[in-house]
């Protein structure tokens, strides 16, 4: 009889103290995530140069030189992602004239096998950019 009482007491005490201990834990995961620093995703112009630093395989000269080119084509971009009175055809010849206008720039700073890989990465970001908006008007039409 008295074992008895002894075993529900720490049945009892196994009980109680589990969900406790858990809750705790689970709090402790959740302060770690969340104070856990998570790095933002790196400058458009940070990851281009790392892209072109790897396939063209870039000097650390024409890396310097390319940078503050690729910097300003993004800033002149989001310039015009911001303006709301340029529309549609418009936007686009824009967007199409800073585009061609730094890939010149580009194109000085490299020399002639950079300059073909360098046509052949912007053809393929050309390509993507277009399957995702024929796919994203496939999704529109769905929906």
């Amino acid at each position: 009889m008295k074992t008895t009482r002894v075993y529900l007491a720490i049945l009892l005490a196994i009980m109680v103290v589990t969900p406790l201990v858990m809750a705790v834990a689970a709090q402790q995961q959740e302060e770690q995530a969340i104070n856990k620093q998570v790095p933002g995703p790196e400058p458009p112009a940070d990851r281009m140069l790392a892209l072109y630093t790897r396939k063209l395989n870039l000097t650390p000269d024409q890396q310097a030189q390319i940078k503050p080119l690729l910097e300003e084509r993004q800033q002149k971009l989001t310039a015009l992602r911001n303006d709301s009175s340029v529309r549609g055809r418009q936007r686009l010849h824009q967007v199409k004239q800073i585009r061609d206008d730094e890939d010149k720039k580009i194109n000085t700073i490299l020399n002639e096998d950079q300059k073909k890989q360098y046509a052949q990465l912007e053809e393929q970001q050309i390509e993507r950019m277009r399957q995702h908006r024929r796919g994203q008007r496939a999704l529109d039409e769905v929906q």
